[in-house]
């Protein structure tokens, strides 16, 4: 009798497994999106806001432009009430992490992440924030792993109605043409009023001191009179964010406006260096000695990471976090808009950083794509070229994957109308349906 029940049991098993190995999708099939936003309400209230100080957004308009993904490198004003407090670090670095939203409850939540207290202050132990609490928070709104948030330096520019003494911040006042001067910067960095964010800076290159091969950048000394080594640019970018090719690349006497973060550190011999830290671009670059072309050409391998390029999400559907994505074992970049079995209507550009055509007659884009699960490839993954990092132009492309397999294909685009400009993008661009969402894969990138 045993023995019957026993073989009655296993077989049921063995039909449970059948039947679930029925619903197992091809390999490739799946999305690679992974879903770790912890703000996963909706928002009981609509948008509203502008962003700007006197039209705050509201928390619903907040992650509404996160979505859209345009402009998160802009600070923004955003109105809210706080509905928890995470930690006040009062000790260590003065910020505090908190969730707020447009009702005091937790549909619809925005974190802000280490911001700052009143006036871009420091927490105390003595400041406290509590649920219920209005505030107004300024800073940067970024989609950080499935997390909508205000990115760290933030700071509450109101609590409850009341405002701290402060200038206006630094976003507006200090722009491209309005760039403080360099004795100017310094003067912010010893007052400690640099921590808002990226500022310009103008001012005369002095010295040229190094070239960095491995990130493309060069450490260099501005100052405003063009001899004094006032303010150290350390390991900075070329115009836009282009890399260097070499040293010779920028001159001493010639005039720059750069953009990026202020500080000051000691070093191993005890002298205070004012800076600005690395990762640094050059906004504008002019003087007697003419400017050198940037790296010319392109080459973006994807083997362990981005190589420098970056994601634009034109439309991001609420139940994705991302299109394009770096495969980190298989070395390549991977867009797709399909998960858990829904195809979604998106649109992401990849974009490469600007490099230079100056000097060419023509040019060539290679790279190698492998693409599965889409209706028309020519109208779904596009390539496209800039001059400005703002309008896109589609180029044709030699030859698209027939969707059959996941093999890699070589695909060629001829960029010789982009030949002889000193700035240059190229973007890759992903669009899906909600009947069909492709997936794109690209490596091997090369424009020469």
């Amino acid at each position: 009798m045993k023995k019957i029940i026993y073989s009655m049991m296993a077989l049921a098993m063995t039909t449970t497994v059948l039947t679930s190995c029925e619903d197992v999708p091809a390999p490739y099939s799946v999305t690679f999106e992974e879903n770790t936003n912890t703000n996963t309400n909706t928002p009981t209230t609509p948008a509203t806001g502008t962003g700007t100080e006197a039209d705050p957004f509201n928390v619903a308009a907040a992650l509404k432009y996160i979505d859209a993904g345009q402009n998160l490198d802009k600070d923004v004003y955003v109105s809210g009430t706080i509905v928890s407090v995470k930690e006040i670090d009062a000790a260590n670095y003065g910020n505090a992490t908190y969730l707020i939203s447009d009702d005091g409850t937790t549909n619809g939540q925005l974190t802000v992440y280490r911001g700052y207290a009143l006036g871009n202050k420091k927490f105390t132990a003595n400041d406290k924030l509590n649920a219920g609490d209005k505030v107004v928070v300024y800073g940067k709104l970024v989609n950080f792993k499935g997390t909508k948030e205000f990115t760290q330096g933030n700071y509450i520019y109101s609590l409850n109605g009341n405002k701290a003494a402060q200038p206006t911040p630094t976003a507006d006042l200090n722009t491209e043409s309005t760039a403080w001067t360099v004795a100017e910067a310094v003067q912010k960095i010893q007052a400690n009023q640099t921590a808002t964010g990226e500022a310009y800076v103008k001012g005369i290159i002095s010295e040229v001191v190094s070239y960095n091969d491995k990130y493309k950048s060069i450490t260099y000394y501005i100052s405003d009179n063009g001899t004094d080594k006032t303010l150290q640019v350390f390991s900075g970018k070329g115009l836009n964010g282009a890399d260097f090719a070499a040293k010779t690349d920028i001159q001493a006497g010639q005039t720059v406006v750069v953009k990026g973060n202020l500080k000051s550190f000691t070093n191993k011999k005890g002298d205070v260096i004012m800076e600005v830290d690395k990762d640094s671009k050059i906004i504008s670059i002019s003087g007697t000695s003419a400017p050198q072309p940037t790296a010319t050409g392109l080459t973006a391998k994807f083997e362990a990471g981005m190589d420098n390029f970056t994601i634009n999400n034109i439309t991001l559907p609420s139940d994705l976090t991302f299109v394009w994505k770096h495969d980190a074992t298989k070395k390549y970049m991977k867009a797709s808009a399909f998960k858990n079995s829904n195809n979604y209507a998106a649109e992401s550009r990849l974009t490469s950083p600007a490099f230079s055509l100056a000097g060419k007659t023509s040019a060539t884009l290679s790279f190698k794509h492998a693409a599965r699960f889409f209706a028309n490839a020519a109208n779904e993954f596009k390539v496209q070229v800039s001059t400005d990092g703002t309008t896109w132009h589609d180029v044709a492309v030699s030859a698209y994957p027939t969707g059959n397999d996941w093999g890699f294909i070589d695909a060629t685009c001829n960029l010789s109308a982009y030949a002889g400009n000193a700035t240059v993008y190229i973007g890759f661009l992903y669009t899906s349906t909600a009947t069909k969402a492709g997936t794109w894969e690209i490596k091997n990138v090369e424009v020469k």
